[in-house]
């Protein structure tokens, strides 16, 4: 068994594969120990073809007693090898080439022009519009509007989803059970802002102005002035700092406006001796909000079922037999055809018959399926699109949707500044508290100094990568404000 390669699999298999499907139960010999389990792993790290998902795998591995107990220096050998593959595997000229530029024209008079072409983008913003509307809040405001970083309900759009990862992405791939997802179009989003980043942080150096002292603006004097938030403070870098520098100090100013923040939320006013005796670890989930019921999120088996019926490619329902026509859901289906009842076949009526019977869809006199309420509908789809829905961006008649469906259990709200996939976001970035595979960003530099052979290009693209948590940030504290003063003003 210690060198059977397929023990390997077995063992990974059991403890780190993410299982799309549920397997049957996987038992070892009592006498298995720790020792033998990574000998396995080892001898498969050395074995003549090891395969690469698996090796990925060892190389992401947190080292469990309960699991698998693997040495560091085991992971790094998996990884190494791992790397020694993707270079024969993925040598030059393999893959489809993704070009992603991002400019500013000192001649273009339209805010923001883009072009998509088959395995391009390129985007390219009005250096003369920026120009012409340089005041601190305008300039902040760029990145909702023009980089939109966030959609409309102010959730950050570089985060993974579901509904954006293909069927290879969603069911084929071998990933980690503790992994975080990341899909093509995650990658591809997130290549993009740091661009939109880099390039708009330097144009606005290039005109006199540090991006850093606009978010200290906007801490110290906006939400003072805006929404009578008083003594934030916070120091970003100086202008003369290294990127290593910068790099190993925006991570203490970041976590300590958050502080600041939970802590006006509980108390009202920012006390900055009650703070350092709090010095508790900053948790992204635990940060409270000044809103109500501000997120909405899908729970049981009647929300599962439904996203699937009307939303997954998987369930079937999306072929229109009447001529032959594909569509990639039910949803996507009634929107385009009118579907009689008689005309969908026996093997799927009880489905359809479920969301009826459960008031999604209804028989309307022509016999034709149709949704029961629209308004439903598109909360919904918000759902299944985004993981999650913001209950204030709704109307009222919404809303009161919204309240029928918690009673039906069916959602569930909670209160906190950061939705649940940006609080999975930000794990992701920064630490390995919840993802193997996390970039661990900030303890690569707060606990020691990165062993980079004074690589200044890393540093430079880090630095941006905290930047973004910090405009994601700021965004959503002050969206937290805003919602919070317009339910204030509902109420009144």
């Amino acid at each position: 068994m210690l060198t059977d390669t397929l023990s390997a699999h077995i063992l990974l298999d059991k403890y780190e594969v993410k299982h799309h499907r549920e397997i049957g139960p996987i038992y070892f010999p009592k006498e298995l120990s720790n020792l033998d389990k990574e000998t396995i792993i080892n001898n498969y790290i050395d074995s003549e073809d090891p395969n690469l998902n698996y090796l990925r795998l060892i190389a992401n591995i947190q080292s469990s007693k309960d699991k698998l107990e693997i040495l560091p220096k085991t992971i790094l050998r998996s990884k190494r090898k791992a790397e020694e593959q993707e270079k024969v595997l993925f040598g030059e000229n393999s893959g489809i080439p993704m070009e992603t530029s991002v400019g500013f024209s000192g001649t273009q008079d339209e805010e923001v022009i883009m072009s998509h072409k088959e395995h391009s983008l390129t985007i390219t913003y009005s250096s003369k519009w920026i120009e012409n509307n340089s005041d601190y809040a305008t300039l902040l405001n760029n990145f909702i509007y023009l980089f939109e970083f966030v959609d409309l309900q102010m959730r950050c759009t570089h985060v993974n989803k579901t509904s954006e990862m293909g069927v290879f992405e969603r069911f084929l791939s071998t990933t980690s059970q503790n992994a975080y997802n990341v899909g093509f179009a995650f990658e591809q989003k997130n290549a993009l802002s740091l661009l939109q980043m880099a390039g708009y942080y330097n144009h606005l150096f290039r005109n006199g102005i540090r991006l850093e002292e606009v978010i200290e603006w906007f801490f110290e004097n906006y939400l003072s002035n805006e929404f009578d938030a008083h003594n934030f403070k916070v120091k970003l870098p100086s202008i003369d700092s290294t990127y290593l520098e910068k790099c190993t100090s925006i991570m203490p100013g970041l976590e300590s406006v958050l502080k600041q923040f939970d802590l006006f939320v509980e108390e009202g006013n920012i006390d900055f001796e009650l703070l350092e005796i709090r010095s508790e670890h900053l948790i992204y989930k635990n940060i409270s909000s000044l809103v109500d019921k501000k997120f909405v999120y899908g729970i049981g088996q009647e929300f599962e079922t439904v996203m699937f019926l009307l939303f997954s490619d998987q369930s079937g329902l999306g072929f229109y037999h009447k001529t032959g026509e594909s569509y990639s859901n039910l949803y996507k289906l009634l929107l385009e055809k009118e579907l009689k009842i008689n005309e969908v076949r026996d093997y799927n009526l009880s489905n359809i018959r479920w969301l009826i019977e459960r008031k999604y869809l209804l028989i309307n006199k022509d016999e034709s399926i149709v949704f029961y309420d629209r308004h439903l509908i598109v909360i919904l789809y918000d759902l299944y699109k985004n993981d999650m829905a913001v209950y204030w961006k709704y109307s009222n008649h919404s809303r009161s949707i919204l309240e029928e469906l918690k009673i039906k259990n069916v959602v569930e709200f909670e209160s906190t500044l950061f939705s649940r996939p940006e609080q999975d976001y930000m794990n992701y970035i920064l630490n390995k508290s919840k993802f193997n595979n996390g970039l661990d960003l900030r303890n690569r530099y707060s606990h020691t100094q990165p062993n980079c052979g004074g690589d200044e290009g890393l540093h430079y693209q880090n630095y941006f990568i905290f930047l973004r948590l910090f405009i994601i940030t700021l965004i959503k504290i002050n969206d937290d404000f805003c919602t919070s003063a317009e339910i204030k003003n509902l109420n009144e």
